[in-house]
């Protein structure tokens, strides 16, 4: 049960992401970014990456995948509310009904999971150790990194700590 709750709320966090960037900064629509938000997105990831075109080809397809699954479970959640309402509605709690809706969320949620998975995995085997670390500290600490040194004015590489000034910095900026 917990690792329903958990799942459920990591779909809602998805969601609001999803939401926010359609509606405030982001360029996220009925069919993902927007192509010219998402290729200078990904134009600064390759050139950052210095990747190769076969390398280019992995990511873009992981990508596309990963918004695919995650489209699908974005809708998944937003088909059960149907359902909790007709629970709701009925003389009695429908909790077949609520349970239904509760595995078709996890369904979806595993889905999420496997996939962005099995794209990590494949985007890992395609990059060499130095794209990795560029990549892992990318994720780990954002995309502010691509403007060598994000929101913060270069905090990312004050004194030769890393991010925020905490801890050694593992990638040249």
């Amino acid at each position: 049960m917990f690792g329903f709750i958990v799942g459920t709320l990591s779909l809602i966090g998805l969601i609001k992401v999803a939401r926010w960037g359609r509606h405030g900064g982001g360029g996220w629509g009925r069919r993902g970014m927007h192509g010219g938000a998402r290729r200078w997105m990904l134009r600064r990831l390759f050139e950052r990456l210095d990747t190769t075109p076969g390398q280019e080809k992995v990511v873009l397809e992981a990508a596309d995948e990963a918004q695919r699954v995650m489209w699908q479970a974005r809708e998944a959640l937003f088909r059960a509310r149907s359902e909790y309402a007709k629970a709701m509605r009925g003389e009695q709690f429908d909790n077949e009904a609520v349970n239904a809706a509760f595995e078709k969320q996890q369904a979806s949620v595993d889905e999420v999971k496997k996939t962005v998975k099995s794209r990590l995995q494949a985007i890992h085997e395609a990059l060499n150790p130095e794209q990795r670390t560029v990549l892992a500290d990318l994720i780990e600490f954002g995309p502010g990194r691509l403007h060598h040194g994000g929101h913060c004015g270069g905090c990312f590489s004050q004194h030769g700590r890393g991010p925020m000034g905490h801890g050694p910095s593992t990638v040249s900026v």
